[in-house]
């Protein structure tokens, strides 16, 4: 069986629209996808019909990537097997979703001081859902040729040091989990080895994590190496958390596509090892 259990669509700031990735899903042959848009849930309705009206082999598992801010790192908590009805969690996307919109105003208002013009109405245009992020204002950077890359764009105008930078206002790591559990789901720490923290930062970070109520965190992931890889596993060992995996997928690259991960280590738990599907 193969789980990809991270992955991105048109409602957040993926490529491909909720159907055309549960399609691109099975060609991949996927077995479980989880679709873990950015503070957003509305792409998972349409995929579910999708696999229903094209009768696909491929099981969907309902998830969201939730946006945490804990010691000034932005940090991911993924929620997977969560009721997409419940009052709580719909209540702080909604929340995040209104500060999305009210950040990516400020980063266009930022951009137009250095004579980047229209840039939320050109960033805009790359969101067909209602979410507006970074990512699209990168794309928007370099369709219009202010930047080569996404990477320069990010470095030069977006992250921290960049000239529109926006700080976040995220919810806490312990907010995000009692809203996921509260939907009757799992708390996933994404990919904790991306947070460009040192070790004993993030050996603090699963601390607080699991006793907060962490049910896992993701062990393999795309673009990783046999050593990180190990270590995660070892991490998710020491503070007994079960393990995920998930290829983080936003768009047709093949180092990042679907399925792109190591089979989980046997010295881990899988999260999905008591799942009824």
């Amino acid at each position: 069986m193969i789980y990809d259990l991270h992955s991105h669509t048109t409602a957040s700031d993926g490529v491909l629209t909720p159907t055309a990735l549960v399609n691109h899903a099975a060609e991949r042959g996927i077995n479980y996808l989880a679709i873990t848009d950015h503070d957003t849930i509305k792409g998972v309705a349409e995929a579910e019909s999708a696999i229903q009206n094209s009768n696909l082999p491929l099981k969907l598992v309902t998830g969201v990537e939730i946006s945490t801010l804990w010691n000034s790192y932005e940090i991911h908590i993924v929620g997977l097997q969560i009721d997409l009805e419940n009052f709580d969690l719909n209540k702080l996307l909604l929340q995040h979703e209104d500060n999305r919109l009210n950040r990516a105003y400020a980063i266009s208002e930022k951009l137009a001081r250095v004579s980047v013009a229209d840039a939320y109405q050109g960033a805009k245009q790359y969101a067909q859902g209602d979410i507006v992020s970074r990512a699209h204002f990168a794309r928007f950077l370099v369709e219009q040729g202010y930047v080569k890359d996404i990477k320069r764009a990010f470095k030069k105008y977006l992250a921290k040091s960049g000239y529109a930078y926006v700080a976040p206002k995220w919810c806490t790591i312990a907010e995000a989990i009692n809203v996921i559990h509260a939907a009757g789901g799992q708390a996933v720490l994404a990919h904790p080895s991306r947070y460009d923290m040192t070790a004993t930062k993030l050996n603090l970070l699963l601390t607080e994590f699991k006793e907060l109520g962490g049910d896992a965190m993701e062990v393999s992931q795309s673009r990783q190496t046999m050593d990180d890889l190990r270590n995660l596993a070892k991490l998710a060992t020491k503070y007994q958390l079960l393990a995920s995996q998930g290829s983080d997928f936003h768009g047709l690259n093949s180092y990042l596509d679907l399925g792109k991960t190591t089979p989980l280590p046997d010295s881990v738990q899988p999260i999905w090892h008591n799942w009824t599907l």
